[in-house]
């Protein structure tokens, strides 16, 4: 099965990566799988407590390098900024 690996947390990686499989499964017809990259930053849900089954360390890295790169909702906002397709006041 053909794969295609793509960062989670970029919207265009995963829009051009759809694009992708949609062409390689009409051609092929065959399926795709897209493997999006990502880290999960917080629990899975109300129940859930990630520290007993992962690492602090790596916990604290990981939010450090997200907060540096910004989350998927922050790069779209700020790229939507830069080309002036959305202002401060409409965020």
């Amino acid at each position: 099965m053909p794969t295609i690996r793509v960062d989670g947390n970029d919207l265009f990686a995963i829009y051009w990566a759809t694009k992708e499989a949609r062409k390689l499964i009409l051609k092929e017809k065959r399926p795709v799988l897209i493997e999006a990259m990502t880290y999960r930053v917080g629990d899975h849900s109300t129940s859930d407590f990630s520290q007993r089954y992962r690492d602090e360390k790596e916990m604290e890295k990981w939010k450090e390098l997200l907060t540096k790169f910004s989350s998927p909702i922050e790069r779209i906002e700020k790229y939507l900024t830069r080309r002036g397709l959305i202002t401060a006041e409409r965020t």
